[in-house]
């Protein structure tokens, strides 16, 4: 017993060590960047007590510089998440693929290794100058799979590519898709990125859709996309849209022009479910699976319910599959039709059964049949039996079963009441009024003290889980902050700190308003975000010659500054605040 109690000492003291394990984690965005730009590392750490900036390792042709560190909690299916960020702008001096690490990480006395990587490309300025619009924006479709199955399902993949610096809107229409012989396709925008395409950096935007082929046959996708670009007014004097690689001068108005972009044809083949080989249990479901089958409770006596619970995940048609049969034989009861209840990637059928006698030891083995699409075989999987402890009735029990069979007589007649009673009673009822009247106006008094505070108190809960709200609110304190800092390195005349310190201000101001992560915030998920809340034109084109003029001074671009011109480019920025809270986001 000492050794035991010793090896289960041993278990809880591990179990508490890996429970009180501190989690770090770095990450570069965006991952592909040109020479110029500057990507963000961020380094978040969760569960620790005791923490400390980390030690970057030096890694020639990158230059890093601290933009600070933020803190972060959110609160999803009753699990509370806090972490605390370390923020670094990385600024690449050449162009290669960089390795940041392995360097180790150490909080709480305990220590982690982290690593990045980080591809720096030539400027897109480099390449040769757009002739036509498929040279700056075009468009891709794929399949997850050259063949398929009737009724499998199977994903398809829209990739929009846009060239560094070209705008468009977030509308894109998508026609000449296969109108019959298709499920209905559902598209959702999912992560994009970047991509390098001859020597050049593109933005992609990525859509995703699932779908099914209702027969055989072969399937050809050659659609076409539509997009929005942004482009300068007609009315000024160009010879060509393409006469700069970003449609000229960021101070004139604009306009969207729809850009009809042709896609390559991709093609799937789809095959009939075979015959040869089909199982008679086979009730449709394609795909691959998983089969779970547990039951509670497990001591029970006969005529008891039990919870049958059957689930499948996986990947395959849910939405056709049908309850697995159960072999009840002569041993159970079914009580009903199977409870459904249906989530991405999983089905799941709750069945009450009831065992009929004391004989039954355990549930049998269930069964499920379905057709295997990447092996092209039907499969059948089988759970395993479960135990099933069932005791017999006792003779007391079926004696107090057998009581509520008997018949109850009717009491004997009441007689009237007399005047006596009738007097005592209303003597009674004037007691019990003179101790009940002076609570008639202090208990519902009480009670809606009370359901006033529950609801503020919910209230005030709903706000605190408000990430959101909660960042907007700390906006305007940000970016006061960051623009004293500015006003001090001018008055220092120290136009490197001013340049960063504008830029904290644009970063942690748009950050928290539009609650966008650490590293996310940039100058085009700004300026699209400001034109759709209502702000004049005008200031947005302000607002993108700050962005690029802060930007361009933090990359080192040469030449002196003077006072007075720091001076107006920190008012700009400050009236463009004012304006932005002003505005709904």
């Amino acid at each position: 017993m000492k050794i035991a109690d010793f090896r289960l000492t041993i278990g809880f003291g591990l179990i508490a060590f890996n429970a009180l394990a501190f989690e770090a984690t770095l990450t570069i965005q965006p991952p592909l960047i040109e020479l110029g730009e500057s990507a963000t590392l961020t380094i978040e750490v969760r569960d620790a007590k005791k923490l400390k900036p980390p030690v970057l390792p030096n890694v020639p042709g990158l230059r890093f510089v601290s933009a600070g560190q933020s803190q972060q909690s959110t609160w999803v299916n009753g699990k509370s998440d806090h972490f605390t960020a370390f923020n670094y702008q990385v600024y690449p001096q050449q162009t290669g693929e960089f390795t940041i690490g392995p360097f180790e990480y150490t909080a709480d006395k305990q220590t982690q290794t982290l690593q990045g990587s980080l591809k720096v490309v030539g400027s897109s300025g480099d390449a040769a100058q757009p002739q036509s619009w498929s040279d700056l924006v075009f468009a891709r479709m794929e399949t997850d799979r050259e063949s398929s199955y009737v009724q499998a399902p199977f994903g398809m993949t829209l990739s929009i590519f846009s060239r560094q610096g070209l705008q468009m809107t977030d509308q894109v229409s998508l026609q000449g898709m296969p109108e019959t012989g298709l499920d209905e396709l559902q598209w959702q925008e999912v992560q994009g990125g970047r991509d390098v395409i001859n020597n050049t950096i593109f933005n992609v935007r990525r859509f995703q859709a699932r779908t099914r082929a209702l027969s055989s046959g072969t399937f050809e996708f050659s659609p076409s996309v539509t997009v929005q670009v942004v482009v300068p007014n007609q009315d000024r004097r160009s010879r060509s849209p393409f006469d700069d690689p970003f449609f000229g001068s960021m101070f004139n108005r604009t306009e969207t022009r729809p850009v009809e972009l042709p896609v390559e044809k991709t093609v799937i083949n789809v095959k009939p479910l075979p015959q040869e080989g089909k199982p008679g249990g086979f009730t449709g479901a394609i795909g691959n699976f998983d089969f779970q089958v547990s039951a509670q409770p497990l001591e029970v006596h006969p005529g008891d319910p039990v919870t049958l619970t059957m689930t499948l995940t996986g990947d395959g048609n849910f939405d056709r599959i049908t309850p697995p049969s159960i072999p009840a034989g002569d041993q159970f009861r079914l009580f009903g039709d199977p409870v459904r209840k249906q989530a991405d990637g999983a089905v799941q059928f709750e069945q009450v059964i009831s065992p009929r006698n004391a004989d039954v030891t355990g549930i049998p083995a269930i069964n499920f049949v379905f057709f295997d699409t990447d092996a092209g075989v039907y499969r059948t999987v089988q759970s395993r039996p479960i135990p099933l402890t069932v005791t017999a009735t006792s003779n007391s029990t079926a004696q107090v079963f057998a009581a509520k069979d008997t018949v109850l007589m009717p009491p004997p007649e009441t007689p009237f009441a007399t005047e006596s009673d009738l007097q005592r009673i209303s003597s009674a009822l004037q007691k019990i009024w003179k101790k009940v009247r002076p609570w008639l106006w202090t208990v519902p008094a009480a009670l809606g003290l009370a359901v006033a505070a529950f609801f503020g108190r919910r209230l005030h809960r709903i706000r605190r889980k408000d990430t959101a709200r909660i960042r907007r609110q700390k906006a305007p304190k940000a970016a006061r902050k960051a623009l004293n800092s500015a006003s001090h390195a001018r008055r220092q005349n120290n136009p490197t700190a001013f340049y960063d310190a504008l830029w904290n201000a644009l970063t942690d101001y748009f950050g928290h308003r539009l609650n966008l992560p650490p590293g996310a915030v940039s100058s085009s998920a700004t300026l699209q975000a400001l034109e759709r809340a209502g702000l004049d034109v005008k200031s947005v084109d302000t607002l993108r010659a700050l962005f690029e003029q802060v930007e361009a001074r933090r990359y080192g671009l040469p030449g002196a500054v003077s006072p007075d011109e720091m001076n107006t480019l920190q008012q700009d920025l400050e009236q463009i605040l004012k304006q932005c809270e002003k505005i709904k986001l």
